[in-house]
């Protein structure tokens, strides 16, 4: 039972946040904010509904050869900038990566590192990881000598498919503590359970159910209404954590 609290406490009082400097994150507004390239022969994303969070997500189905899109976002030089993304990748492990590139006032690129082995801005020249499950990526990196913006780009290499969802960029320092008290206040369940726990969401979520110990139960994505099934579970009592990908509040739940 002291495990419990203990989870409770720390998952529902407080979440590091940061500032992000990306415009429509979430492709909520399409793609707004985006634009193919920075290759001209690159192609725009398609808007999936196949997303982390909310209604929209970009994705390049099965492309016919390499292609991106990016966003410009301003930086300072010296300061360790973050990105942050969601992900699915498939085809044969070298189908998408993340790609960005600091770069002076007259549009020159300013590499940190000029080993691309060893940027991770530039998935240290690998792959992302092929994923059939929304996959989350953090990369960070200092801006160098001269550095005003940076691109923060995706790429998909002919016949792969990339989806991207959910795209923070922000300056390392800016994180902050912040109170998900509003995020708490938002989400509703039945905390005693039968056959089933049905949620009220702001967005869609990820919902885990812990047992007592911390073992992972089930991991599910829910839409706002919809049930996570509880039949299996065998009469105790489990936590529940809901996360949203931004704030993650849990709660302990007692199966009749």
């Amino acid at each position: 039972m002291k495990k419990i609290f203990t989870i409770l406490s720390v998952a529902a009082v407080s979440l590091v946040s940061a500032q992000n400097l990306i415009t429509n994150p979430g492709f909520e507004n399409d793609l707004t904010g985006w634009a193919k390239g920075p290759t001209a022969a690159y192609t725009a994303p398609t808007i999936s509904s196949d997303a982390h969070t909310g209604a929209k997500s970009a994705a390049y189905i099965g492309a016919t050869a390499t292609t991106g899109f990016f966003q410009t976002v301003p930086v300072t030089a010296g300061k360790t900038y973050v990105i942050e993304f969601w992900y699915k990748s498939s085809g044969d492990d070298t189908d998408s990566r993340l790609w960005s590139v600091f770069r002076d006032s007259g549009g020159a690129a300013v590499y940190t590192t000029t080993d691309a082995t060893t940027d991770p801005f530039r998935t240290n020249n690998l792959y992302l990881p092929s994923a059939s499950a929304w996959t989350k990526y953090t990369a960070e990196m200092p801006a160098g000598t001269g550095a005003v913006s940076l691109e923060v780009a995706f790429r998909v290499y002919n016949g792969g498919s990339g989806i991207f969802d959910d795209v923070m960029a922000y300056d390392k320092a800016s994180m902050a503590v912040s109170d998900v008290a509003g995020f708490d206040k938002a989400v509703q369940f039945n905390t005693i359970v039968k056959d089933q726990i049905t949620f009220k969401l702001p967005v869609k979520s990820t919902v885990n159910i812990y047992s007592a110990e911390g073992k992972l139960i089930s991991s599910n994505r829910v839409e706002n209404g919809g049930s996570v099934n509880t039949q299996s579970l065998v009469k105790g009592a489990y936590i529940v954590t809901v996360d949203n990908g931004a704030n993650k509040i849990s709660r302990k739940v007692i199966k009749n």
